[in-house]
């Protein structure tokens, strides 16, 4: 048995910021071969992403790219050469799996559409991912996180009822690692496919319809006959997310015993079947009249003290944690959530662990994120038979 699910399976990466190489990080970590292939002035843009130590932008520093890319080996290659082009049909030869997520009209673009290179590996599984797939008539326009999400409707149903919808995550490219899961998803499906066939296939993955299939819910609602529009459901909770003596806690208070148990363990018993405030839409009706009479006994009390207390009544409470909170916590730390990682510029930083646990073949990173090019004179020799003089002329003409 090999030591890892994927080990033996060689995958070409030529995506860039989140979604392709998200989609990839998850193949290498459970033991494919993944060789990234970059542009040789600058790289993945990923690399000028944050976070950077000390906020100093560095191409081997950015945390996002570090996070994204353990296990991989890093080549550099023009494809706007013809020369490039060349070399990206050789190692297309060689491997089992490529993922991209340019926009559509790159590839063929290049000579590199995937019919052609169907021609010269015809087991070949070619995984693309592109903001709105590879038909329709969005196919080419340009989108952002905040356009995924209100395009895919994932904003409508966001927000305070009576104010604009909101985008999801702040800072973070949700959309970027949802889509990145899914392609991931379907590339082992098409490649245990191809391992019965031999028969290789063409992936679409869009990422506007990763936004929609989290859509269920919404879309089930507004199919049926008198339903409210979704957007009259935007959830609010009363009590919802409070304030505390040290931060924030939910509270989420989903049925009439939940109620009856809050109002005891806060000693407002009063209120356990008082008619303003014992369903949730007459609490919604008073809402400052809620919080100043649970506000005393929240601001006495700590994030984790409640959510003790939460589980001594059974009721569900979830601390708001910060990234620092998460590291900390003696659950993720138990389940060893979170590892560090060595690297050669950044030192050890800690990310997080595994998507999903396997015992006999388990998740691993057995190496860093790799510097720009530093596995251009290995594989280039290994794969293409190439010498150290052929690599010094490529570098020369602006190939690699």
């Amino acid at each position: 048995m090999p030591d890892q699910a994927l080990s033996g399976i060689k995958v070409l990466d030529v995506g860039h910021h989140i979604a392709g190489p998200y989609c990839t990080k998850l193949l290498a970590d459970f033991g494919a071969q993944v060789i990234k292939v970059e542009r040789p002035d600058a790289g993945d843009p990923a690399r000028r992403m944050g976070p950077f130590p000390h906020d100093e932008p560095n191409q081997e520093t950015s945390g996002l790219f570090f996070y994204l890319n353990n296990n991989k080996q890093s080549i550099t290659l023009n494809l706007k050469t013809g020369a490039g082009v060349k070399i990206f049909q050789e190692l297309v030869k060689k491997v089992d799996i490529l993922v991209e997520n340019f926009s559509p009209r790159v590839m063929p673009s290049l000579g590199l559409s995937y019919d052609s290179l169907k021609a010269i590996n015809s087991g070949l599984v070619m995984t693309s991912i592109s903001n709105f797939g590879q038909s329709g008539p969005y196919r080419d326009y340009k989108a952002t996180d905040i356009v995924l999400q209100a395009l895919g409707g994932y904003m409508w149903g966001r927000g305070e009822p009576t104010r604009e919808p909101v985008r999801a995550t702040g800072g973070v490219d949700m959309i970027g690692f949802v889509g990145g899961m899914f392609a991931a998803t379907g590339t082992m499906t098409a490649y245990t496919q191809k391992t019965q066939t031999g028969i290789g296939q063409q992936l679409d993955i869009s990422l506007m319809e990763a936004v929609v299939c989290l859509q269920a819910y919404p879309v089930a609602s507004s199919t049926f006959p008198r339903n409210l529009p979704w957007p009259q459901r935007r959830w609010t909770f009363i009590p919802g997310v409070e304030e505390c003596k040290d931060g924030y806690i939910g509270i989420n208070v989903l049925t009439g015993p939940h109620w009856i148990s809050l109002c005891t363990m806060m000693g407002i018993d009063d209120w356990a079947e008082h008619p303003d405030y014992r369903i949730l839409m007459e609490r919604m009706k008073r809402p400052k009249d809620v919080r100043d009479r649970m506000r005393p006994w929240l601001m006495a009390r700590t994030k984790d003290e409640i959510l003790q207390e939460g589980q001594t009544w059974r009721i569900p409470f979830a601390p708001v944690y910060s990234s620092e909170d998460i590291i900390r916590s003696p659950h993720y730390q138990a389940r060893d959530s979170f590892i560090e990682i060595e690297h050669p510029v950044l030192g050890k930083v800690a990310q997080p662990g595994a998507t999903f646990r396997m015992d006999e073949t388990p998740w691993q990173v057995k190496s860093p994120a790799p510097l720009l090019g530093q596995n251009n004179e290995e594989l280039y020799g290994e794969l293409l038979g190439y010498g150290k003089g052929d690599l010094v002329k490529l570098r020369q003409a602006g190939v690699i």
